[in-house]
């Protein structure tokens, strides 16, 4: 697959071929249509914030694809689903954070883009259970639009 892979913060991003990831246990694999480009994206191929996001990587947190394989343990979504691929990629669901409905502040937090690879590519592996399902009539590149916008 074709991907637009970080590997220095001092380098252009580079377009590179790279294997079909493989979805596992618990996600699934996403054949991306569309991705939004947000400036968290940029900033992460930079390096700008003191939390850098290990090299190298994928960014892109706003893709949007039909899933084409479910990894073991996926019942939640069916190959065929178009899902939207969000920030917050992977929670523990067990902590403190988590049980309160507050991911987002999960110490084991797994980024789009930033601590795991996302969606600037042909494909992408996503968490199951926060790949979000996009209703029939909206557009990939409307859903994949930056939320800046909406």
């Amino acid at each position: 697959m074709r991907a637009a892979v970080v590997r220095r913060f001092d380098e252009d991003i580079a377009m590179e071929d790279l294997p079909v990831p493989e979805p596992g246990v618990g996600p699934v694999l996403v054949r991306i249509e569309a991705s939004g480009l947000c400036h968290t994206d940029i900033h992460a191929a930079r390096g700008d914030w003191p939390v850098v996001p290990g090299l190298p990587f994928i960014p892109g947190h706003e893709g949007v694809g039909i899933v084409e394989q479910l990894g073991d343990g996926v019942s939640r979504l069916a190959v065929g689903d178009r899902v939207a691929l969000p920030w917050l990629g992977h929670a523990c669901g067990h902590c403190q954070h988590c049980i309160d409905g507050r991911e987002t502040l999960c110490l084991e937090q797994q980024n789009t883009g930033y601590s795991i690879d996302g969606a600037l590519a042909e494909y992408a592996v996503a968490d199951a259970r926060y790949a979000v399902r996009v209703p029939d009539g909206v557009r990939p590149v409307d859903a994949a639009r930056s939320r800046a916008r909406a």
